[in-house]
């Protein structure tokens, strides 16, 4: 029935206080434009696929896009994000066959197909689009492992887990299973992220080969791929990303809700993600991003509003000129 053998996977955990069907409405309008022969299925719980016809226009515009929808047998009264989490790492249990699983905040920018060709049973994408010692932030990630519970060396892999192709075979369920069980472990020492313990299961089982950054292209990180980006993984977190990209601002998202459908601003975005980036974007080096990752730049951050006088600013033009630079 469907040429294309690997079924592209959506995972949704949603309410009425989140946009995350939205962004998933968005996704599935924009893999429809650039695929066609494969089976599309969402992932949910009974709680979010509940609430679905009543939080606008766009949930039930959402209802009729994909082939499948499958309901996972998860507790509704469990927290949002841990019924996320439990059905992100648990896809593997849930859904029969190959798939590639996609995160809602993403565009489909060129055909999908292709990835049935691919060599490894489990792929993905490098976070950052770079190796783990090179990534600004690196510091922060490994505490965040060694606190879920695993002793990671910068020389070890550090995947996004924002797409993922899965095969279906005993090994690849049986690492879900590990992935599964290690976020567990992870979340009752205060880690309710998915990729530390990501990390830990590949590190035991290195079962994961590296998909090209094409198939992940991650805001602000890959913009070198942008070009030739297959998916492209828009969102950003804080005010930043909101700045950054037109389909990270809530009221836009918003107004998706109410109508149901893309105006003509985000028609042109599904069209051409270029269309969605800050008219003024300003490409930082390694090195600059390091800066703009520390605590010093987002509390300096906070402090400036555009045309506002700043007593900070002032006094630093004023020691620039008692103090030339050499």
């Amino acid at each position: 029935m469907y040429p294309m053998k690997t079924k592209i996977l959506y995972v949704l955990a949603s309410d009425g206080a989140d946009y995350y069907a939205e962004q998933l409405l968005l996704s599935l309008l924009s893999l429809r434009r650039h695929l066609e022969g494969a089976e599309v299925c969402v992932l949910t719980d009974e709680a979010t696929l509940k609430q679905l016809p009543e939080r606008g226009k766009s949930g039930a515009a959402l209802l009729d896009l994909p082939d499948r929808w499958i309901t996972a047998p998860i507790d509704a009264t469990l927290p949002k994000q841990f019924r996320s989490r439990l059905l992100k790492t648990g896809m593997r249990k849930y859904v029969d066959g190959d798939f590639l699983f996609i995160d809602t905040d993403t565009l489909i920018v060129r055909d999908l197909s292709g990835i049935d060709d691919t060599p490894a049973d489990l792929a993905l994408c490098l976070d950052h689009h770079c190796a783990l010692k090179d990534i600004a932030v690196r510091k922060d990630i490994l505490f965040k492992c060694r606190k879920a519970g695993f002793a990671m060396r910068e020389e070890d892999l550090y995947f996004n887990s924002g797409v993922l192709f899965a095969r279906d075979t005993p090994r690849v369920r049986d690492f879900f299973a590990s992935w599964e069980e290690k976020y567990l472990a992870g979340r009752k020492n205060g880690i309710g992220w998915d990729q530390p313990s990501l990390a830990w299961a590949v590190a035991e089982d290195p079962i994961a080969g590296e998909l090209d950054a094409v198939w992940n292209c991650q805001l602000p990180y890959g913009v070198r791929y942008m070009k030739d980006a297959r998916i492209f993984h828009y969102f950003a977190n804080g005010q930043d990303g909101s700045r950054l990209f037109w389909l990270n601002r809530p009221e836009v998202l918003e107004e998706i809700r109410r109508s149901g459908a893309p105006d003509e601003t985000v028609q042109a975005i599904l069209d051409d993600p270029f269309k969605g980036i800050s008219p003024l974007s300003y490409l930082a080096s390694t090195e600059d991003f390091s800066f703009f990752t520390t605590r010093r730049y987002r509390d300096l951050r906070k402090m400036y509003v555009p045309g506002k006088f700043s007593l900070l600013e002032f006094l630093l033009k004023v020691r620039a000129r008692l103090i030339p630079r050499r």
